[in-house]
């Protein structure tokens, strides 16, 4: 990046991915986590998925609506889409502009985090990226001030994701909240996996639905080496495979998974050709 760093972060999604009018805007969340549900009580994380609002947006708003309104801090882990690094990067600033306002960054638990050495500084990589910021009017929505923690992640090595973890697992406190922001199967020539021929829909959507069954099987499990294992020998294009085996591994003892909600894009266009998927999952710890 060239020139002084900004203290804020501006949306590049709005008026794309989400509307850009705050009325507007504030409305759809208001409509779409009213439609996610009822809290739940004990919920520590969630897994949601990444695309515009009116593809993913229901689905996701099944997620935040099951953690509720006493959320105060998230941390929101996030597939790097455009750019390449190992570990984690962090967004040196003080807030996350959407329409809805600034989402302060949680300064302390940043620095905490930059003192992990997987974990660097990196502002240049947020600037194109999508997965992160698409979470963050729900959030607002949901939970009007709550601080945010960003973190986009990159290629890991063997033992990276339990390190990161493990620096997670010192952040969670009442109130905390993490994110995994991941679709599941990408489907088409465009994304390179051709599992079966997109002969018509109905073959496509159930071959897609069994590929994302297994992997949510795991991931509903807490079973995060069986999880990596499946999407080593399915190759499933699931983009968000690292922020969700991190949380995994970050999840605290006792942590029960449960699906909330599951769609494909498929469902909201009918192009069966090129198809993702979504699906919400909360975790939760009671008692």
């Amino acid at each position: 990046m060239a020139g002084p760093l900004p203290s804020v972060k501006e949306p590049h999604l709005a008026g794309r991915w989400y509307p850009v009018a705050p009325a507007e805007l504030a409305q759809s969340v208001r409509e779409l986590l009213a439609a996610g549900g009822s809290p739940r009580p004990g919920v520590v994380a969630v897994v949601v998925p990444h695309a515009a609002y009116q593809y993913s947006g229901p689905t996701a708003a099944y997620g935040f609506a099951a953690a509720g309104a006493g959320v105060r801090r998230a941390i929101v882990l996030a597939p790097s889409h455009f750019a390449h690094f190992r570990g984690a990067a962090l967004l040196p600033m003080s807030g996350y502009r959407t329409p809805l306002g600034v989402v302060p960054i949680d300064a302390e638990a940043t620095a905490a985090l930059a003192r992990v050495p997987l974990v660097r500084p990196n502002p240049a990589v947020f600037m194109r990226e999508h997965a992160l910021e698409i979470q963050l009017p729900l959030l607002q929505g949901l939970a009007p001030g709550c601080a945010l923690v960003p973190l986009l992640v990159g290629s890991l090595e063997p033992g990276d994701a339990a390190a990161l973890a493990a620096a997670l697992r010192s952040l969670l406190e009442p109130g905390t909240l993490l994110v995994a922001s991941s679709d599941l199967t990408h489907y088409g020539r465009r994304f390179d996996y051709l599992p079966v021929p997109p002969t018509d829909a109905a073959t496509v959507a159930a071959a897609v639905r069994r590929l994302d069954e297994g992997a949510l099987e795991h991931i509903v499990a807490r079973d995060a080496d069986g999880f990596v294992a499946y999407v080593e020998r399915t190759g499933a294009t699931i983009c968000g495979r690292s922020p969700i085996e991190v949380v995994l591994r970050a999840l605290p003892a006792g942590a029960r998974g449960e699906r909330l909600a599951y769609t494909t894009s498929l469902d909201a266009t009918g192009d069966y050709e090129h198809t993702v998927s979504y699906a919400a999952v909360a975790f939760t710890v009671v008692g």
